[in-house]
């Protein structure tokens, strides 16, 4: 028979108490395992091992899968930065328990950071849902620019999910068909699909990823002569990046073009400052 650790392990990180069960562990087997710490009881009738992803832990715990931003963050796709932990859970469970606290009752105890989508069939692991799935919950709870960042995300790394995009297009309420249309997975990053998105109220004819001789690609490009630039979450720790950066910077300037750069921070928590950059530049005929 193998150890529990193992059995565990063999489940992703996470096991019922009945599949333990079936392995040929016994209750107290279970209960010495949790007072050595090699296994961690999650909720009622779930065990995991230490070191697995917090977050999946709180979903468990809470009584369901995740599911939306919390999951597609995981998963490896751009994820707008969030304390809120989406979960998802059938529409007849009950006995939800706090993100936190497997003793307190969520309906006795609600937190608005945790954010529960009632989903009676999802395809999915175990443990959360699978992409598409999780762009169904980022559309209920999410504004358009979000969701066109992740969705953009999803779609740049795992093109072969467009169909099902699609799919799930088709089937969105009215209010969300325009945002959603334009989705088509060209950005690289969330940040610059938020970029993209908020600036189509000027009805500036922007290109997206050009390619400039001499320099490789670039984010936008407005009219013939401006180019943006819009960096992501990990830049500013990156010496390397930041050098090579500014060394295209000034190759695009001796080539005639001119460059505005925008930080991470700045796009997300700071759009007004963008904006008014971005007009500015019209105004003065930095495009022409």
């Amino acid at each position: 028979m193998v150890s529990i650790t193992e059995s565990v392990r063999r489940r992703g990180g996470l096991a019922a108490t009945f599949e333990l069960y079936e392995d040929g562990h016994t209750r107290r087997g279970l209960a010495s395992a949790v007072h050595s710490g090699s296994i961690v009881r999650v909720r009622q009738g779930w065990f995991a091992l230490n070191g697995t992803y917090p977050i999946l832990l709180e979903a468990v715990r809470v009584g369901g899968r995740l599911t939306g931003l919390s999951a597609l963050e995981l998963q490896g796709f751009w994820s707008y930065p969030t304390d809120d932990l989406h979960v998802a859970v059938h529409p007849h469970d009950a006995r939800l328990r706090t993100r936190l606290d497997k003793t307190r009752r969520l309906a006795d105890s609600p937190e608005p950071a945790t954010c529960v989508h009632w989903r009676e069939h999802a395809a999915g692991s175990r443990f959360m849902l699978a992409p598409v799935e999780c762009l169904a919950d980022v559309i209920a709870c999410q504004t358009p620019d979000v969701v066109t960042a992740v969705a953009d995300s999803v779609l740049f790394k795992r093109p072969r999910l467009v169909a099902e995009w699609n799919e799930l297009v088709a089937g969105a309420a009215q209010c969300h068909q325009s945002h959603l249309a334009a989705v088509d997975g060209v950005c690289e990053s969330g940040t610059e699909s938020i970029f993209w998105f908020r600036t189509k109220k000027f009805g500036l004819t922007i290109a997206r990823q050009v390619h400039i001789p001499g320099i490789g690609r670039v984010d936008f490009r407005v009219g013939p002569k401006l180019i943006i630039e819009v960096d992501g979450a990990a830049y500013h720790t990156d010496p390397v990046a930041f050098h090579r950066d500014r060394h295209r910077d000034a190759v695009l300037s001796a080539l005639g073009y001119r460059v505005l750069r925008f930080s991470y921070r700045q796009v997300l928590y700071a759009w007004p400052e963008v904006e008014a950059a971005l007009v500015g530049a019209m105004l003065r005929g930095d495009h022409l």
